[in-house]
């Protein structure tokens, strides 16, 4: 749409292709190629159909223990993020250096990995350039 905006409809097509996308992913597929992906997909596609229904439960079983797994391994992550009082935060390059200027972190290091380092260690108490 011209004004940035997307009905409900196209938001839940949009996180249902990304859903996909991290099956893909999942799969251990999301580093091959995109031509060699599509590929094996639609070659997948053609024969999904031809398979008796037992074979297609033993490869659904498949799946599904792997999301199981990926469900049970998400649960623990956020139950221990929870529990030490973590929060996701984004922040640009700019915003970290006002942080590490703001904290009194001296000369500021032009790589971003070593600013992200420098910041951390200004946090922590840590004294001094990284």
């Amino acid at each position: 749409m011209a004004d940035g905006l997307h009905t409900r409809e196209q938001g839940l097509r949009l996180h249902h292709l990304a859903n996909l996308g991290g099956l893909v992913a999942l799969a251990g597929l999301d580093r091959e190629p995109p031509d060699l992906l599509l590929g094996a997909l639609l070659r997948m596609a053609g024969s999904l159909s031809e398979l008796p229904e037992r074979r297609r439960a033993e490869i659904a079983s498949l799946g599904h223990e792997k999301l199981d797994e990926r469900a049970s391994a998400k649960r623990a992550w956020k139950s221990w993020a929870r529990a030490n009082r973590l929060h996701n935060l984004t922040l640009s390059d700019a915003q970290i250096r006002q942080i590490v200027a703001a904290l009194g972190g001296g000369k500021q290091p032009a790589e971003r990995e070593r600013l992200c380092r420098q910041m951390l260690a200004l946090l922590d108490g840590r004294v001094g350039n990284e």
